[in-house]
């Protein structure tokens, strides 16, 4: 993990300057925009509604129950990684009263055992990468600052990113079950120097992620639905950009090339040299390493 002084902004040969002598950085969500998810939780209620229907109930029924329950009581039900068991098993229970479902006491342990397992199971699958993630964010590595902002239980969300390989790619994580991230995006902005101009939130949700609007730039990058809700909405008139992709790759072309152009305008207006730059940065005047290669080469 690497920690970046507020007077020194190259680290490791990565040029992270602004024109505002901060740091530039990419604040990135992992479920639904960087690794698979939703499908696994999916899966999990596809296999839910057929044991229900072994003990009288059509899958249909339970398959929308279970969609009641579970996604009708988010976020409030939290994050942690036991909460899908439970909605499974509070389902169970919801259906086995709604149908008079006798099941022998002896073997209702048995039942919520058999629950708990489906429950858990999407929890540690070995994470799927989105194509052109990974390439985009080691290209984007070299200017920005990348830290995981991540909801969810803890060992869980660990074990996704050691297992994606992004544990060295991360410079900072932040792991929390608090759904609404702007307030922890500002503190971590704050501790690390980070300029909200040249920078920008990546993610999926309009509610947990667009939030973070109020803060930086967002790049809304919606390659699955999180648990969306009508009352959803982006906020407005916050000064900031807002970049709406579809794909890792026009994330790159279309949002975080356009922040380093921007970056880089600012930088050279700033030491008032001509297009071909200087060997120092503007913002904080530290000598630059030379150029091995550039983020904003079009793949």
């Amino acid at each position: 993990m690497a920690y970046i002084s507020n007077s020194n902004c190259i680290v490791d040969g990565r040029n992270l300057c602004t024109p505002n002598g901060k740091i530039a950085a990419l604040l990135i969500d992992m479920d639904g925009t960087t690794v698979v998810c939703q499908p696994y939780f999916d899966e999990a209620a596809d296999e839910f509604a057929p044991f229900m229907s072994f003990i009288g109930v059509p899958k249909q029924i339970a398959h929308d129950t279970l969609s009641k329950v579970y996604s009708g009581s988010m976020p409030h039900r939290g994050f942690e990684r036991e909460r899908f068991p439970e909605a499974l098993i509070e389902t169970y229970e919801l259906l086995a009263s709604a149908h008079t479902l006798s099941v022998p006491p002896e073997d209702i342990e048995h039942v919520r055992s058999i629950l708990k397992g489906i429950g858990s199971a999407p929890y540690f699958r070995k994470p799927k990468l989105f194509p052109h993630a990974m390439e985009v964010l080691n290209r984007a590595h070299d200017r920005f600052m990348l830290i995981c902002v991540t909801v969810g239980d803890y060992e869980v969300q660990e074990y996704k990113i050691r297992q994606a390989g992004l544990d060295k790619l991360f410079d900072y994580r932040i792991i929390t079950l608090q759904e609404a991230k702007d307030e922890l995006v500002a503190e971590a902005m704050h501790d690390l120097n980070i300029d909200p101009e040249y920078s920008a939130f990546i993610g999926n949700s309009v509610r947990s992620d667009g939030i973070c609007l109020n803060k930086t730039n967002l790049i809304y990058l919606p390659l699955e639905s999180s648990l969306p809700k009508a009352t959803d909405k982006f906020p407005q008139g916050t000064g900031f950009s807002q970049f709406n992709v579809f794909n890792w790759r026009e994330a790159e072309q279309r949002a975080i090339n356009p922040l380093l152009r921007r970056r880089d305008q600012g930088m050279r207006a700033l030491a008032g040299q001509p297009k071909t730059g200087s060997d120092k940065c503007g913002g904080c005047k530290t000598r630059r390493p030379a150029k091995t290669g550039s983020t904003t080469k079009r793949s």
